[in-house]
């Protein structure tokens, strides 16, 4: 048996939400006020909130990124549920926050931004793979510079610069399906390295945000 087919028939394929947090301007404050004094404790803080929350929405895997999660949801009823699940936690983990950074000192304040997609992946302990997982990191990737380039943007005075979710139009889709609770704004169609064409991102805020 081939080395490729060894890995293959070990390998399990689900469909599962996939989310890419990334602390903004971790790097920044590590420098400034040093990875073992602040850094650190903020990345075990955001660590612990988010198995906390993600308890309660299907939580299957957490996986440091360096500044950051890589995350997937499932759930065992219908796998595109896991999507809603998926944004759920998210807005809850940023309303968590949201109190959190108000009793802080300012260099313990936790800033972070959110990219969900849906879709297949090959599932390995606490890790995931596939296109789906590279095609995520590149939403999260995506900041008002990326604008300048993009079909039909969105306001860049409209694009957050911290604390806020996108998610794939496969996403936008489960949710209006399922008549989801928050509200879905365009941000235009961007190119994505390494996949062809252009792709819709939708800004995700809960309702009553600005």
């Amino acid at each position: 048996m081939s080395s490729s087919n060894l890995y293959d028939s070990k390998v399990r394929v689900a469909s599962e939400a996939i989310v890419i947090i990334d602390i903004v301007q971790a790097t920044a404050t590590s420098n400034l006020f040093g990875w073992y004094a602040v850094g650190r404790r903020l990345v075990h803080e955001l660590r612990q909130l988010v198995l906390k929350i993600g308890e309660k929405y299907g939580l299957t895997c957490i996986k440091s990124t360096g500044d950051g999660f890589l995350l997937t949801y499932s759930n065992s009823t219908a796998a595109e549920l896991s999507a809603l699940n998926a944004v759920k936690a998210s807005l809850e983990l940023l309303e968590n926050l949201a109190k959190r950074n108000q009793e802080v000192a300012e260099e313990r304040k936790l800033d972070i931004r959110f990219a969900i997609h849906f879709g297949e992946v090959d599932v390995l302990e606490q890790d995931r793979e596939g296109p789906n997982i590279s095609y995520t990191f590149r939403l999260e990737s995506i900041n008002t510079k990326s604008l300048i380039e993009a079909i039909n943007p969105i306001d860049p005075d409209d694009f957050p610069l911290r604390n806020y979710v996108l998610c794939s139009e496969h996403v936008s889709n489960i949710c209006t399906r399922h008549e989801a609770t928050w509200t879905l704004k365009s941000c235009g169609l961007f190119k994505l390295k390494g996949f062809s064409g252009r792709w819709e991102v939708f800004l995700v805020e809960a309702t009553g945000d600005k």
